[in-house]
């Protein structure tokens, strides 16, 4: 049994703190796994269970006042290794995680990028492989008109064993068995292999699987209008240092991980075939913004969003940061088209993983920018953002921005309302920006305003814009005794009466966030 080096040190002390006193380290099995001092005549063992194994010191007799200080020393090196095992925990988990979401972010763009559907299946499958380590990949194309599915993909690990097993799967398959199962799913469907025997009939592909197969479908769309354009199948974990690995949660995440960015591209081109892409489109981004106001106490927030055509590159969204805060985003992706929907779709995606293992927003934005560097710079697009990050209860809040408008707030004791400038880059334009944020007291009547330009460039008939003094001074009517919801109405109100109706050339996103009451000192 290995226990740290600072847990080490602290019972090799011992002994040299009081003579007589002798530790060992007892493995899971009750053997010797260290020993620290000699151990005294007689007297008193004492014992401490480890996660694996234990801790044990004699005390010899006529020491008994050591006892309660040695059996507190023995507890402290107990909760550090526990400690020590959980940090390594986590950060074992981190690292995976944030692989995970460089592989997601360099895939993305490889698939919208791809010439026809046989490539981007290839694309997404391959990378599937890699990140869950397993031996085959198969992904089949559903074909509703002949009640049937087709091998498109099917990658294997370079061994002689998997190739021939490999041959055994049919290329095209009724719908039966397990693949009627996942089509019929929303979700993860695992199967275990019996020992000695195998699953399914010859040439099904749960029949390639040695221990387990997973499967996952693959589709676009929700409820009524979702259409189903496959599944994906997960065989056997690659055997590691000749231990023979599970299939469990990880890989049945990272398969409804690619199985969603397959279907969102895949269903996109099949959209478009059929000449409703952008409708889809604008269905997918729908679903992913904040279908309500996210409810904190101390606080009053609401937002409103209109794309200029079906699909736009605004967005903005609630995102639950991992030192327990909300912070409160806006972004708007350069152009507004199908694109730009999709560099929003994974920028939100990489943003809420992100701040899931980050506490603070300077931190989240960092890391959004470096990731997304080489995937924007490729697209030829830039991405600006903002964002507050919130405590229930607390009126300080924290403000970062990459390049984005100026923040608004409206302070309820002077009755005004000031401009928080930005000065930092823009996602997109260097590969490792370094953001602060700063930070922002709110007293009770008090109301922060993020929007994007489509507001402050919206133009009336005379191409005159709105522009942001108009902005403020609006804000400042409104403001006072307004809830946000009608601060945000109210905007919306006078900049459909500016333009006089007329649809706009650019996304319109704004949220805002007003202090209340119940917020604390």
């Amino acid at each position: 049994m290995a226990i740290h080096q600072g847990s080490t040190e602290l019972l090799a002390a011992i002994p040299r703190a009081f003579d007589g006193v002798a530790v060992r380290v007892l493995d899971a099995n009750g053997a010797p796994a260290a020993s620290f001092g000699q151990a005294g005549a007689g007297g008193t063992e004492l014992r401490a269970a480890m996660p694996e194994g234990a801790l044990v010191a004699a005390v010899p007799a006529g020491a008994e006042g050591a006892v309660e200080l040695v059996q507190a020393l023995l507890a402290a090196v107990v909760e550090r290794e526990r400690l020590e095992s959980d940090m390594d925990s986590m950060n074992t988990s981190s690292l995976r995680l944030l692989e995970m979401v460089s592989m997601y972010g360099e895939t993305l763009p490889r698939l919208s990028a791809g010439g026809d559907d046989a490539e981007i299946a290839n694309l997404g499958v391959r990378a599937c492989q890699v990140a869950a380590e397993v031996k085959h990949v198969v992904y089949f194309a559903h074909v509703p008109a002949k009640s049937c599915c087709e091998v498109v993909v099917h990658t294997s690990i370079d061994s002689e064993a998997v190739r021939t097993r490999a041959q055994e799967l049919d290329a095209v398959q009724g719908i039966e068995g397990m693949l009627a199962d996942v089509l019929a799913s929303e979700g993860v469907v695992l199967r275990t292999v019996p020992a000695g025997r195998r699953l399914g009939s010859p040439g099904s592909v749960e029949h390639l699987a040695e221990r387990e197969i997973l499967g996952v479908p693959v589709s676009y769309g929700a409820g009524d209008k979702r259409v189903l354009l496959g599944a994906m199948f997960l065989i056997d974990k690659a055997t590691s240092y000749g231990v023979e690995n599970q299939l469990d949660n990880e890989e049945g995440q990272l398969a409804e991980s690619f199985a969603a960015m397959l279907g969102s591209v895949l269903g996109a081109r099949k959209t478009a075939e059929l000449g409703k892409e952008l409708s889809m489109a604008h269905t997918i981004q729908h679903q992913v913004l904040p279908a309500r106001p996210v409810q904190l106490a101390g606080f009053d927030i609401a937002a409103r969003y209109f794309a200029c055509g079906a699909v736009g590159g605004d967005y903005f969204d609630y995102v639950p940061l991992a030192d327990g805060r909300t912070l409160v985003v806006i972004a708007d992706v350069s152009g507004h088209n199908l694109a730009s929907g999709m560099v929003m779709v994974g920028a939100r995606a990489m943003l809420r993983t992100l701040a899931s293992v980050h506490g603070r927003a300077e931190q989240v934005f960092a890391a959004l920018a470096s990731r997304m560097y080489d995937d924007l710079t490729r697209t030829e697009r830039f991405l600006t953002a903002a964002a507050v990050a919130v405590a229930e209860g607390e009126r300080g809040v924290d403000y970062v921005s990459a390049g984005h408008n100026d923040l608004f707030i409206y302070r309820a004791r002077d009755d005004r309302v000031e401009a928080v400038a930005s000065d930092s880059t823009i996602l997109g334009f260097l590969p490792a920006p370094e953001y602060e944020a700063r930070r922002l007291e709110l007293e009770p009547g008090d109301v922060l305003l993020l929007y994007t330009d489509g507001i402050t460039e919206a133009v009336d008939e005379t191409g005159e814009m709105f522009g942001e003094e108009r902005l403020a001074a609006l804000m400042a009517q409104l403001a006072p005794g307004a809830s946000a919801r009608q601060l945000v109405d109210g905007i919306v109100q006078a900049l459909d009466g500016f333009r006089r109706g007329s649809v706009g050339s650019d996304d319109v996103t704004m949220v805002a966030i007003r202090c209340t009451d119940g917020g604390g000192a």
